[in-house]
């Protein structure tokens, strides 16, 4: 379940050439795609939950990702971000970058995201 991160990581990424190719080979939980290889997707490690390693949870901590899950009960999936570096934001914030809801979005909330703001939706 890859979600597309924040563009700060992408400009951070791409600031100089060598970074980037180190970046590339070290971290377990960053793939990159696209054009020339510059376009970061956090990949998510089930095992995660057990192994508590900080180097995978320190993409999201470096980063200061964060989520919130509405409408839904997904221990799992909180558990797995959690794991990864991610932090929970309140249901009404509008920081965040990944939303996880059990319900159909309003149109005028899928309108104000923001291009790094990714959303799974997986209703009832």
């Amino acid at each position: 379940m890859p979600v597309v991160m924040a563009r700060d990581l992408e400009e951070t990424a791409s600031s100089s050439e060598d970074e980037e190719v180190v970046s590339q080979e070290d971290h377990p939980c960053i793939m990159w795609t696209g054009g020339c290889r510059r376009i970061p997707v956090l990949v998510f490690h089930a095992e995660a939950i057990l192994t508590k390693d900080n180097n995978i949870r320190g993409i999201g901590e470096r980063y200061h990702l964060s989520y919130k899950i509405v409408r839904t009960d997904s221990r799992l999936v909180r558990s797995i971000l959690t794991a990864h570096g991610f932090h929970e934001v309140h249901p009404s914030s509008t920081d965040y970058n990944l939303m996880w809801t059990g319900s159909h979005l309003k149109p005028f909330l899928l309108r104000t995201l923001s291009e790094a703001q990714k959303v799974n939706h997986f209703p009832r």
